[in-house]
């Protein structure tokens, strides 16, 4: 059976596009609103899947080599920690 450029190239398309949307949906969905060098400074990370997560603006952020990360739907461990987040220490006052 042999294929023409033209079918081939639809089918390349029809490949690529949902994965180009899947990719720039992730990145616009966290928004570029991290948490800033002094926040992280300042509190005490809550540790899950082996990284220190950080509740700022209403989501949880973790760093993953060297990128700030998010979550679409919280972890239930990291939502039982919202109310333990405001004990823990905030070194600037």
């Amino acid at each position: 059976m042999r294929r023409s450029i033209p079918s081939l190239t639809a089918l390349a398309v029809c490949v690529a596009v949902p994965f180009t949307v899947i990719v720039a949906h992730s990145s616009n969905a966290e928004a570029d609103d991290w948490p800033t060098g002094t926040y992280v400074a300042s509190y005490e990370p809550v540790y899950y899947n082996g990284f220190a997560h950080y509740f700022y603006h209403n989501h949880w952020y973790y760093r993953d080599h060297g990128a700030w990360r998010g979550y679409d739907h919280e972890p239930g461990f990291l939502h039982d920690r919202r109310g333990e987040w405001a004990h823990h220490a905030h070194h600037w006052r």
